[in-house]
């Protein structure tokens, strides 16, 4: 069966594709091209100007996120209904490209104050990892699915054990390359079971053939195929909950997070987390809506087992980036709350909280990325006391970005988990419970997050000269207040205009919407 199923699955007739179509790829073709840029600069720049290669990937980065705007074909679909080139796919250019753009700018820095040495290598592979994102995130068809799934896991192995002389380093990527190894057995497997049951691997059909969504529509689950597309959703579902750190498939994400560069860890934390809920959106809301029934009490189990143990394990953590490794676990579910609600506020919902998930994440990592040195890469929360008195921007910023993970008004964390929420109370039944569930969950979110905080502003700092007590004294560059800057005006400017948001996500999520009921 698995011979059969790669055969028709690469058999494609390239004669019917549009030149225009090549559009819809600009963005992967871009960043593509930067990477080869990157690595041919590292040959010919001499020593003391490798710094250049941080500014080459990020051009490229910010060139590849602006082509989805300017260069993407205005069609919905490209390549024989392969690849989306649709608003979310414009929406995700923006998040997964802009945060990879930022990992590149904090990480000179951060690199060169823990004696690491930044090669192009370094920036290829984060490049090659954010490619891979968007691919994912834009996918309509299995195929085009796993090998984006593929190619940024791949760069993320390396990166997360890219410190040489790290042990947990290289223990980071050793885990996360054999347990995600085998979250992508299971997401392979599954796709070939759901292969054997429709005959297809596309979303949406093409080139006058049935997609999955089209079979179900007429067959919906009934029969021996049915069981076998069941057994296939399952193991899709359980390839999901690893990349998206859904309990019980989270135990690589404290290890992974606290033993990679922390640069890598906002990448993982961010873009991993980005393209993954975009995936879900694209296959349970438009390709499994007939079955939505079969579906929806597993993802509703999945966000409230998420949302309470996230937030309980964090409560007992005392290292910074073990907390905000639990806490990205315990997003998880919220932003799962707004998929399992599976109505048009949960869409958007969940679209949004996407964007204001990332310039959080991205504002409270990147204050992490300030503070740690050659002998401070295990940042405890003690290590925090008194930096808003050494570092008053610093701990300001830190400040905000916890409060709005916590969901406080009126940062844009409190109007992500407002909506979420909301669409959770308006879908009612056992949907309310979820919705009450994040609330009280919330409430022990903002407990930890608030213990850094009371450290920053009523602990007393005790510098030692060799750096290893206290906080640290440090002096961002103008590259990492860039980052920091960016984060801290998104997460207050996102709240005070919410509604600019909804209204993209909405063009989004009704693209998608669109294109599944084209396709029925």
């Amino acid at each position: 069966m698995l011979g059969n199923f790669w055969w028709q699955t690469v058999k494609i007739d390239t004669s019917t594709f549009d030149k225009l179509e090549w559009g819809a790829l600009w963005p992967a073709w871009i960043a593509s091209g930067s990477v080869l840029v990157v690595l041919l600069a590292d040959l010919v720049l001499p020593k003391n100007q490798r710094r250049l290669l941080s500014w080459f990937a990020c051009a490229g980065l910010v060139l590849a996120g602006g082509s989805a705007f300017v260069l993407m074909d205005s069609n919905p679909s490209a390549f024989q209904n392969m690849v989306a080139a649709d608003d979310l796919s414009r929406f995700m250019a923006a998040i997964i490209f802009g945060t990879a753009a930022l990992v590149v700018l904090a990480s000179p820095d951060y690199l060169s104050r823990i004696g690491v040495e930044a090669t192009g290598e370094y920036y290829a592979l984060i490049t090659a990892a954010a490619t891979g994102m968007w691919l994912l995130a834009t996918a309509i068809h299995f195929m085009v699915f796993f090998l984006a799934l593929e190619l940024f896991s791949l760069a993320l192995y390396i990166l997360a054990g890219f410190l040489p002389r790290s042990t947990r380093s290289h223990e980071a990527g050793f885990k996360y390359f054999l347990l995600s190894s085998f979250a992508s057995a299971f997401l392979l497997y599954g796709i070939a079971l759901i292969f054997g049951a429709t005959g297809t691997t596309s979303y949406y059909g093409g080139n006058g053939k049935d997609g999955i969504l089209q079979y179900l529509v007429k067959n919906g689950l009934a029969g021996n195929n049915g069981i076998l597309f069941l057994f296939g959703l399952g193991l899709l579902l359980v390839g999901f909950a690893f990349k998206v750190s859904a309990i019980p498939f989270h135990m690589w994400t404290p290890d992974v997070y606290e033993g990679a560069p922390t640069p890598v860890t906002l990448l993982m934390a961010v873009g991993t987390k980005a393209a993954i809920i975009a995936a879900f959106l694209r296959v349970f809301t438009g390709v499994l809506a007939p079955i939505a029934n079969d579906w929806r009490p597993l993802i509703w189990v999945l966000a409230a087992v998420t949302m309470v143990g996230g937030n309980l394990l964090a409560v007992s953590q005392s290292n910074i980036k073990r907390l905000l490794a639990y806490s990205a676990v315990a997003q998880a579910g919220y932003l799962l709350v707004g998929l399992v609600s599976d109505n048009t506020l949960g869409r958007q919902g969940l679209v949004f909280y996407i964007l204001a998930y990332s310039v959080m994440t991205v504002g409270a990592f990147a204050v992490v990325i300030a503070l740690e040195g050659p002998r401070r890469e295990g940042l405890a929360i003690a290590d925090f006391a008194g930096l808003a008195h050494t570092h008053p921007w610093l701990a300001a910023i830190l400040a905000l970005c916890l409060m709005s993970l916590g969901g406080v008004p009126p940062t844009v964390g409190f109007f992500g988990k407002a909506f979420v929420f909301g669409a959770a109370i308006q879908a009612g039944g056992w949907y309310l419970a979820l919705a009450i569930i994040g609330v009280l969950t919330s409430i022990v979110a903002i407990f930890y997050y608030f213990r850094i905080v009371v450290q920053m502003y009523m602990g007393t700092a005790t510098v030692q000269p060799e750096g290893i007590k206290g906080t640290l004294v440090c002096k961002p560059t103008a590259s990492l207040s860039f980052v920091l800057l960016v984060a801290a005006v998104g997460t207050l400017g996102l709240g005070f205009f919410a509604g600019v948001g909804m209204d993209w996500a909405q063009h989004a999520v009704t693209t998608i919407i669109g294109l599944a009921q084209t396709h029925q």
